[in-house]
């Protein structure tokens, strides 16, 4: 079915899966089913032009098409009116054409107006499920450079003393902030961009998933590192997380750790074509059951994992009741956890890729709790 997009920009992840070039402004994307077209008027056609790879993707110069769409009759914006054009002029004005879901809607309701019909689609391009080689590379090469800055964390963490309740490294007490603000110096020397945050959470802000962590790190509480920066090399996301502990933890924190080790060391075990997604999950669910903790409201209140590429989320999703199975090149995270308030939360997350007869871990980067 043809498709017409109209992104904010190529940051957008599906019209940079479709173009491969980043272009900073607004413009169209046209597939027929037998030709594709990027719209692009003066600023940017001349950067596109220079780096576009793609022979099958034909360059077509805006600025006459918007003159004509300005001086159409019909009751609608400039832009509105240049998407009606585009879809006449490739004789896709009678046709189904789909969008996404993110299509901007008065555009929609615009082109429905004059006829246009128009399918929302969640996923655009179904190919982004499965990962080919390159894109596994390049998501490895980002875990690769993401790897720093978890050896500085480490550093930082081992360095630091114990004074009271409180972590002190050179004279200056460690901080969630602290430990943010210089893990972020460290990924932009690796080319990774921090377009989404980071988790440096301690004590009981590590029993809320996503609390990005706030105030001084403690002695004997656990420390839930999540680091998930895009590299500007190729686009493509990281996502790990682990989890430290500075001093001798309690009893209790070395079983919470030890439970969530067994649980994803087993979930990713059992990774391979066929497997469907929600099994994986229950696996995880069956091990914290078993071991005297809890699944659903409290304990382990998240899914077991999620896509990665362009997106830091993006399908398949590997949690209860996903419909589906693992299919051969599906890149996705496996990150059980537990999470207490009054013991705080331990989370493990590694990426793997789904291989002919299993998978393969991405991030290949070792599990220390103690540091």
């Amino acid at each position: 079915m043809p498709k017409l997009m109209y992104a904010s920009s190529g940051h957008d992840s599906d019209m940079f899966y479709a173009v491969r070039v980043e272009i900073p402004d607004p413009f169209f994307y046209i597939d027929t089913g037998s030709r594709k077209y990027v719209f692009l008027d003066h600023r940017e056609y001349g950067v596109f032009k220079e780096h576009n790879h793609n022979k099958k993707i034909e360059l077509v110069l805006l600025n006459p098409l918007i003159e004509k769409a300005a001086a159409r009759k019909e009751a609608g914006n400039t832009i509105s009116k240049l998407a009606l054009l585009l879809l006449e002029r490739y004789g896709l004005f009678k046709k189904q054409i789909d969008v996404p879901t993110g299509f901007p809607l008065d555009m929609a309701d615009f082109l429905r107006a004059q006829g246009v019909r128009l399918n929302p689609t969640r996923t655009i391009f179904p190919q982004r499920l499965i990962k080919s080689k390159k894109e596994a590379g390049a998501i490895r090469e980002a875990l690769r450079r993401t790897h720093t800055a978890f050896r500085a964390i480490e550093e930082m963490l081992r360095s630091a003393t114990i004074k009271g309740n409180t972590l002190v490294r050179e004279g200056t007490v460690l901080t969630s902030e602290y430990v943010k603000a210089h893990v972020e110096q460290v990924m932009l020397e690796e080319d990774l961009l921090n377009v989404e945050g980071i988790i440096i959470s301690c004590g009981p802000h590590a029993a809320i998933p996503h609390h990005r962590g706030s105030g001084p790190l403690r002695p004997y509480q656990t420390i839930i590192c999540d680091i998930f920066p895009r590299y500007r090399g190729n686009h493509y996301f990281a996502d790990m997380t682990r989890t430290y502990i500075k001093g001798t933890p309690s009893p209790e924190l070395k079983k919470l750790y030890a439970t969530v080790l067994e649980a994803q060391t087993k979930a990713i075990a059992m990774v391979r074509p066929g497997v469907r997604f929600s099994v994986v999950h229950e696996k995880c669910v069956e091990i914290f059951l078993k071991r005297g903790y809890h699944a659903g409201n409290k304990g382990f209140i998240h899914g077991t994992g999620h896509g990665l590429g362009l997106d830091i989320h993006e399908a398949p999703y590997v949690s209860k009741g996903q419909i589906g199975t693992f299919e051969e090149g599906h890149v996705v995270t496996i990150e059980p956890g537990l999470y207490y308030p009054k013991l705080g939360g331990v989370r493990l997350e590694d990426v793997v890729r789904v291989t002919k007869n299993g998978c393969e871990n991405l991030t290949e980067y070792p599990k220390e709790f103690i540091v």
